[in-house]
């Protein structure tokens, strides 16, 4: 996998990453979440111990990360979001009968789960996985709230930075335990000015008409192609074989 992205972190850095260019950033996203997501399905039905089918599925995801060029330390930094669920894991071989056997393949159901949902999200631009979801018959109310949640928790973040910048200019620091106590009105700030800029862009939307759908302008024309045609093709061949020979 190649070392080509150098990011700090934070939704700014898989947005730069998401942008970037290789054969799978190239793929329609229709054709990434139907794969995708498909590959999910069959690894979380797989039986416990079937140790060659999770290695396939493995083997194909880190193809997959190769051919996008994601910095493997990116993409294991990604992956710690999976930690919880693997120290539950851990627990099941003190639980129950055959326990390390079943912790193993839950771990490894997880792990090929989020590093599958890592290569989509980094290899596809929020608004442009949006709009997949769109044309494959998504709801388009539950569309429209994560991508608000998603534009906000920038537009939150810059507001925490630029606040954080005023309070350092006037000489604040949060050394001492008594001056945490500024957390509260500072979270309280927050949200009014939320709630403020929310009701302004709600109106700004109004006067636009907007109908609740992604602009083209923000995505571009999505249009299958035959090296979609020829991804589906290959990993449903490859989701086929590894259900029927290897689980």
């Amino acid at each position: 996998m190649g070392g080509g992205h150098h990011h700090t972190g934070g939704l700014g850095a898989v947005e730069a990453v998401a942008a970037g260019d290789s054969p799978v950033h190239r793929l329609d996203p229709r054709a990434k979440l139907v794969g995708l997501i498909g590959l999910v399905l069959v690894a979380v039905t797989l039986p416990e111990g079937a140790w060659a089918a999770f290695g396939a599925l493995a083997a194909i995801l880190v193809g997959l990360a190769a051919a996008s060029r994601l910095n493997p330390w990116y993409v294991l930094g990604r992956m710690t979001i999976e930690i919880p669920f693997l120290l539950a894991a851990a627990v099941l071989p003190f639980t129950a009968e055959d326990g390390l056997v079943l912790g193993a393949s839950v771990a490894l159901k997880v792990s090929i789960s989020v590093l599958a949902m890592v290569i989509l999200s980094s290899t596809t631009p929020f608004p442009c996985l949006l709009k997949g979801f769109e044309m494959l018959k998504a709801p388009r109310l539950i569309l429209t709230i994560v991508a608000f949640m998603w534009r906000y928790l920038h537009v939150l973040a810059g507001e925490v930075a630029r606040m954080q910048t005023a309070r350092a200019a006037r000489g604040y620091s949060a050394g001492w335990l008594w001056q945490a106590a500024s957390t509260g009105p500072l979270i309280a700030t927050l949200f009014v000015r939320s709630l403020e800029r929310g009701e302004r862009v709600h109106l700004a939307m109004r006067s636009r008409l907007y109908d609740g759908s992604m602009p083209r302008t923000a995505t571009g024309h999505f249009e299958l192609g035959t090296a979609d045609v020829l991804f589906l093709t290959s990993l449903a061949i490859l989701l086929v074989l590894i259900v029927v020979v290897l689980a």
